[in-house]
């Protein structure tokens, strides 16, 4: 069995491939303590400046303070994935959630969907309107993906078993194929989207 340091490199600095394939433990610098914790805060901190989105989440789950400034600057000079894991470490280094209106934006903008996917997960944590209002437009999303993850961070935030596809008639609705090859599919696609909202704040009552 590895130790906590062997756990915490080939979770943060292992085969990037496997890595962002499998994901990491986000938690594995949390575990170590007394100068072991102190080495990893300090590769961690040079590895974000250098845009490891992963050595932001440790940050965070170290509640790395000396960290802060470093990720705050992020915040202003980075767009995408590092920007998101920025301001949810500084969410939790901070025991805040003024943070969250920059997730929530990066999920309503148009950057990639792989990055408004994590938009969407991350903002499972916060039980805030806003957090609630973005990730309902995120059920209006084109990509079904982004979709899917937003109904679930709902189900989630809400108390829910966070699987959608449990809720057929939402679900059905939900993966609809995108088209925007007119205007009548177009409106056709946004109109099940909307209804898949209706629905689900009609199952969560959630005022509308």
């Amino acid at each position: 069995m590895p130790s906590d340091w062997d756990y915490f490199m080939n979770n943060f600095f292992g085969d990037p491939y496997m890595m962002w394939h499998d994901g990491i433990d986000p938690t594995a610098a949390a575990r170590l303590e007394g100068e072991e914790r102190e080495k990893a805060e300090s590769m961690l901190i040079e590895a974000v400046k250098e845009g490891n989105h992963y050595a932001a989440r440790g940050l965070g789950e170290m509640r790395s303070k000396r960290a802060a400034p470093v990720l705050k600057q992020l915040l202003t000079h980075e767009f995408g994935l590092l920007q998101i894991e920025a301001a949810a470490s500084l969410n939790q280094i901070e025991n805040t959630t003024k943070y969250v209106e920059i997730i929530a934006d990066i999920l309503r903008s148009d950057a990639h969907w792989s990055t408004r996917i994590v938009a969407a997960m991350r903002l499972k944590r916060y039980k805030t309107p806003e957090t609630i209002d973005a990730l309902f437009e995120g059920m209006l999303d084109h990509d079904y993906l982004v979709r899917n993850h937003s109904a679930t961070s709902l189900l989630h935030i809400h108390g829910f078993p966070d699987s959608i596809s449990s809720h057929m008639e939402i679900f059905k609705l939900l993966i609809h194929d995108f088209d925007n090859s007119s205007e009548e599919a177009l409106k056709e696609s946004m109109e099940k989207y909307r209804e898949s909202v209706r629905l689900l704040k009609e199952f969560m009552k959630v005022d509308t």
